[in-house]
């Protein structure tokens, strides 16, 4: 073995060894207390896991501005022409008016749409190997829109 190939063998275990974050999909199989499934052999629980606060319950505070009309492109905000709609009605109306323009300034909202039994998940394994960061959600492509 050559001294180049002797430094290469070194370096590729010295990486191996450090246990570098890898990308690794699994699907919730409970959502409470939560468990993600990596494969048959592979059930992790609660306290190996860490989740991106985003895929929890959690509360925002947030300021809305509505214009009416309003037309959205395709690809602005998806995969077809959209239009902005509104309406409201008070409780003694028989018919529902909309908005034309309207704000509201520091709303709280509380969005609930957490981890539930069945939503497919990418992780990062944490170096070390002991805990795994739950990132986001995801989609196969054919079942994106």
């Amino acid at each position: 073995m050559s001294l180049l190939d002797l430094i290469k063998t070194t370096a590729m275990a010295a990486f191996q060894a450090s246990n570098p974050v890898n990308i690794i999909l699994g699907e919730v199989i409970e959502a409470k207390p939560l468990k993600i499934e990596v494969h048959s052999k592979l059930i992790l629980t609660d306290e190996f896991l860490l989740v991106a606060e985003h895929l929890t319950r959690h509360d925002r505070v947030v300021s809305v501005q509505y214009e009416y009309p309003k037309n959205f492109s395709k690809g602005q905000i998806g995969d077809e022409l959209k239009q902005a709609s509104s309406k409201r009605k008070n409780i003694s109306d028989p018919y529902s008016n909309p908005y034309e323009d309207y704000e509201m300034k520091y709303a709280k909202l509380t969005f609930e749409d957490g981890l539930k039994e069945g939503d497919k998940v990418v992780l990062h394994r944490v170096q070390g190997g002991q805990k795994y960061f739950i990132s986001d959600r995801y989609k196969e492509g054919d079942k994106v829109w």
